[in-house]
């Protein structure tokens, strides 16, 4: 390579490790707010007092630098002492998401090599094969040191291991250092930290991003809003944003999508929105500017480089005329673009994107040769690596990059990287299929699901969603199916996307039964809008049969809220998953709403 990179600043870093900066922050200010949660408000001594109890306990267990923690625990205070006290101790966290399959949990657990798990009482079951279980909610902390343990940690040891999909059929563990993570929030420009502002903390542990959200705030001396467990709605963003005045928003480009259109006023207020993890929709973006004024940027990263690589900071409207660039590289970040043959291409002219600089990880766990694959020698020297994305893009002549999606099969689905490989390799270990390709597809709406074209002895879309849904995350479960007698070849002996069969949803295979009251016929019609199907009957189950999902979910009771005088939870989806047994729930939500009214209310209505 002998052109020069994209570089952004290049800005001092501190040689500490994340939890120091926050102990920093905590003896500056110790009655400042760290976290707020509910009722509930921790300040920075508090929080830091409890989490140094809880890394004596750690210690005392073994755990110190270089360590793997599991740690499986809903969003609240509880896990954000357990993860201060893991990275006090010296050890990193392995997050689990408790929402994905048993199997899947068990390979994550086994393959960090973690012997101790951090859960709560409700959630032991999901880590029982550790050795050693900690149950963070029920633990004494009274006998132990309120001062940090002597860790012995330094800034280029782990601070956590994120699992991701892997085309093997297996997911990749992607170990990150403290300091790649001091450079996503320390003097990084691409949005504003510190005393003041206030972060809010919506996503998985398991997705990348919550490492912005959590240690934007509390490695800055910010303020961490944190958003109840359950899948984040218009409705339970807008009212944190109310209540506790956050200041900047990360979502995930579906989860943007659906929140300004559901409710464009739930981020007033917010002066930063920040979307990414794919495609940016521009007409939703142009919302936000126009009619909130809030500042908008998108957001592009890989896990690989610690979240965050590039950011396209500010957007005007006449971004919005177009694909939205993903911007230019983040301080102490640099870029090449590469043709095939690894040599910098020409400005303008499309290629591989490379990413260098401290917020590189350090690689897959116990996966050398991967790592060797993606994490090549900087040519520039001086003992440096390049990450290379997979990921084609172009720089624009403003200095910007433009982005054009995948070079290879890897896809995002819903925020999250798929590799459709680790599907394919689940659906074929099911006796009944020979063979099956899993490809992106784009329903009318504009939701991109996975379609699973697939060789077996009979249709059974029912039987392999629900042996997928045993094994893998939501995301990964196909939605749409077609069932060819062979797949079609290339002559040169692949698989022959462009001439795959159009997939079809899967009809279930039980009676199909009319909606019979107007509740059911507005359920139904909502599920036929948003899945783009000719018909849905009354027992059909919107995530088992017809390939609904979480982002979704938020769709239908924002949609129903528009029907009807109610607002229902995201939950009631998930609790109530057919159309009779949401209907009831509307039914019954709207009679208590009648019962409510006073006699001038109803006059008001009537007149």
């Amino acid at each position: 390579m002998t052109m020069q990179p994209e570089r952004g600043a290049d800005v001092p870093l501190p040689d500490l490790c994340v939890h120091e900066l926050f102990a920093r922050h905590a003896a500056a200010a110790p009655e400042a707010a760290a976290v707020w949660y509910g009722e509930e408000r921790l300040g920075y001594g508090e929080l830091d007092q409890r989490a140094n109890r809880f890394a004596h306990l750690l210690r005392a267990r073994g755990i110190g630098p270089e360590t793997p923690v599991v740690l499986c625990l809903e969003r609240g205070t509880t896990l954000l002492v357990a993860m201060l006290g893991i990275l006090k101790a010296g050890g990193y966290y392995v997050p689990l998401d408790p929402g994905y399959p048993p199997e899947r949990l068990a390979f994550m657990l086994g393959d960090s090599g973690a012997a101790v798990a951090v859960t709560e009482r409700a959630l032991a079951d999901r880590v029982q094969a550790a050795p050693t279980v900690v149950l963070a909610d029920e633990a004494d902390l009274g006998g132990w040191p309120d001062t940090p343990p002597d860790a012995d940690v330094v800034p280029d040891n782990l601070i956590y291991q994120m699992y991701t999909s892997g085309s093997t059929g297996l997911p990749k563990g992607v170990q990150v250092t403290h300091r790649g993570v001091v450079r996503l929030v320390h003097g990084s420009g691409f949005a504003d930290f510190g005393a003041g502002e206030v972060f809010l903390l919506l996503t998985s542990l398991c997705f990348d991003v919550s490492t912005f959200e959590l240690w934007g705030a509390l490695a800055t001396g910010a303020a961490l809003a944190v958003l109840p467990p359950g899948v984040p709605a218009a409705a339970s963003i807008e009212a944190a944003v109310r209540r506790f005045g956050v200041t900047t928003v990360w979502l995930s480009s579906g989860l943007f999508g659906h929140v300004v259109d559901d409710r464009v006023t739930a981020l007033a207020g917010v002066r930063h929105v920040i979307a990414g993890g794919d495609v940016v929709p521009p007409v939703q973006a142009r919302r936000v500017i126009e009619e909130l004024g809030a500042e908008m940027s998108n957001g592009y990263g890989p896990t690989e480089c610690t979240t965050f690589a590039c950011v396209h900071r500010g957007m005007t409207v006449a971004d919005t005329a177009g694909p939205i660039p993903i911007g230019k590289p983040i301080a102490n970040t640099h870029a090449f673009v590469t043709g095939a043959d690894g040599v910098p291409v020409e400005p303008g002219e499309r290629g591989e994107l490379l990413l260098g600089g401290p917020g590189l990880a350090r690689g897959y766990f116990r996966r050398p040769a991967l790592t060797a694959e993606r994490f090549v020698p900087d040519p520039a020297g001086g003992g440096g690596r390049l990450y290379r994305t997979g990921d084609e893009v172009a720089l624009r002549p403003d200095g910007t990059f433009a982005f054009f999606g995948r070079l290879d099969q890897q896809v995002k689905i819903r925020g999250f990287r798929v590799e459709p490989g680790e599907v394919e390799a689940a659906l074929t270990a099911h006796p009944l299929v020979r063979s099956a390709v899993v490809v992106p597809c784009e329903r009318d709406g504009g939701d991109r699901v996975l379609a699973a074209h697939v060789v077996a002895s009979r249709p059974a879309a029912a039987e392999l969603r629900e042996f997928l849904l045993a094994r893998l995350p939501a995301h990964l479960v196909p939605s749409l199916w077609s069932w060819p007698d062979e797949l079609p070849i290339t002559p040169n002996g692949k698989v022959d996307r462009a001439a795959l069969p159009e997939p079809e949803e899967a009809r279930p295979a039980g009676e199909f039964v009319v909606p019979r009251t107007p509740a059911e016929e507005a359920v139904a019609e909502v599920w036929r809008e948003l899945l783009d199907l000719e018909r849905v009957g009354v027992h059909d189950d919107f995530f088992a049969d017809l390939g609904g999902h979480s982002l979704l979910a938020t769709r239908v009771v924002a949609l129903l809220g528009e029907r009807f005088p109610v607002e229902l939870p995201v939950s009631t989806v998930f609790e109530a998953s057919t159309v009779e047994l949401l209907a009831a729930e509307v039914h019954r939500a709207v009679t208590e709403y009648v019962a409510a009214l006073s006699d001038v209310d109803v006059q008001r209505a009537l007149s």
